[in-house]
């Protein structure tokens, strides 16, 4: 049998795509190909804005079409509500979720001067920066990680801030990165982990991917989503949201920013383990009804 996987063709997604058929091999006789495919999100990196699910739009449709038989994505690009007919198979061992800084002068946020510039296109990165540093500069960057490496070698900014799970895919770590708390800095649901998709009727597919599921991952990733899908895709302030799945217990810290990084409130939830989408979704309730979150959201009375 040879199963075929596809993904974007960029280096980061092959990287991921390739760990994850290192993975099954491990599970399963069956021979794997992997298919590079193009996405009109990988063409369109110029554009000010890509909608969600931009990535993994043709990929998906490869997959419902039955030209690949899974599909592989970085998780927190994968929409909240996943196209009819396909399924979230598996989600493997997750990496950290943290942020990172990077700088090839400076050591830490802390350390950059008054005026220094750091590049990031995410409304929440920006607005965590601001929430320690407000005499920084935040200036849009856009492009896959190579292109924002890159962009940061040549000295278009004194710092970039980058998912960590990233940098460890490309082989990028140093030891001179400062690793960001998630107190400070929660990250967007699903960073650091991988979405393995199925076709929802394809229980061959389904039994083969499940066998690398890790169900910590998937509890931590389950609460996430379902904590942003209950704060509403209306919502435009920026929010970071981690969960952590130990022993018995799901935490989920959160944290919700107004756009200017001036007012902030960090949230922690410690709910027993086993329902991780009812467990997101009280989270988020409880948050939308804190007074503080209501005035600097914007939500009214």
């Amino acid at each position: 049998m040879i199963i075929k996987v596809g993904s974007r063709g960029s280096q980061l997604a092959i990287l991921q795509a390739e760990s994850v058929v290192r993975k099954l091999k491990k599970v399963t006789d069956a021979n794997f190909n992997l298919v590079k495919i193009r996405t009109s999100g990988d063409s369109s990196l110029a554009q000010k804005k890509l909608g969600s699910g931009i990535f993994e739009k043709e990929v998906d449709e490869a997959l419902i079409r039955g030209d690949i038989d899974l599909a592989v994505h970085s998780m927190k690009d994968v929409p909240t509500a996943i196209p009819e007919g396909i399924i979230l198979a598996a989600i493997p061992e997750r990496l950290p979720a943290n942020d990172v800084f990077i700088s090839r002068e400076f050591c830490s946020i802390g350390m950059l001067p008054a005026g220094a510039t750091i590049g990031t296109s995410s409304l929440r990165r920006a607005a965590q920066i601001r929430s320690i540093r407000r005499d920084i500069c935040i200036v849009e960057l856009r492009g896959n990680i190579e292109t924002r490496l890159k962009r940061l070698s040549e000295g278009a900014f004194q710092g970039i801030v980058i998912a960590q799970a990233a940098l460890m895919r490309i082989g990028g770590l140093c030891g001179k990165e400062e690793i960001l708390s998630t107190d400070q800095f929660p990250t967007s649901p699903g960073q650091g982990a991988l979405a393995v998709m199925a076709r929802r009727d394809d229980k061959e597919m389904n039994e083969v991917a499940s066998k690398i599921n890790c169900e910590d991952a998937m509890e931590e990733i389950t609460a996430e989503r379902a904590f942003l899908k209950k704060l509403g895709c209306g919502c435009s302030s920026p929010v970071g949201c981690t969960a952590s799945a130990k022993g018995k217990r799901l935490k989920i810290k959160c944290r919700l920013y107004s756009i200017d990084g001036c007012h902030s409130k960090l949230f922690q939830f410690d709910f027993d383990r086993g329902d991780p989408c009812r467990c997101g979704e009280k989270a988020a309730s409880i948050v939308l009804e804190d007074e503080n979150v209501r005035t600097f959201w914007g939500l009214g009375s």
